[in-house]
């Protein structure tokens, strides 16, 4: 291992799909690329922003322009995480997205799954159905 260099030590040998980006989306492409062997053109990111389009193409990447919903989720990301041969990689870089429901459909796939965060969909941290303690993100990582 040369630490100076960070050599590529893992190859991504399906789809690769990238939930948001944001600032950390923005900064965890490059490392990605840097630091993982996968097929670019098998890699989408998952914003709903239009006017990332072409930042995000810059890098030679797809974008689909979607939120990912808890409606939606199943059918937006199963396609996406399956296509071609490969086992597939998720990286949930969003927030208000149930890191916890992806990763179950991700797991129910056989696809890989990392998470910057643990997420919620949006109006758990404000529930006044769920106690105070329950609507942490221990709780959730628990």
């Amino acid at each position: 291992m040369n630490l100076g260099n960070f050599p590529i030590h893992a190859e991504i040998t399906g789809p690769l799909v990238i939930l948001g980006f944001g600032s950390i989306g923005r900064g965890a492409l490059p490392l990605i690329e840097r630091h993982i062997k996968f097929d670019k053109s098998r890699t989408v990111v998952v914003d709903p922003r239009d006017a990332l389009h072409q930042e995000i193409a810059s890098y030679g990447v797809a974008h689909v322009a979607a939120a990912v919903t808890k409606r939606n989720y199943r059918d937006l990301l199963t396609p996406l995480l399956t296509k071609g041969d490969g086992q597939g990689f998720c990286v949930n870089l969003s927030v208000d997205t149930s890191s916890v429901e992806i990763m179950r459909l991700c797991r129910d796939l056989g696809v890989l799954y990392i998470d910057s965060s643990v997420e919620a969909w949006p109006g758990f941290f404000a529930s006044a159905e769920i106690s105070n303690a329950n609507r942490t993100t221990y709780a959730l990582r628990e």
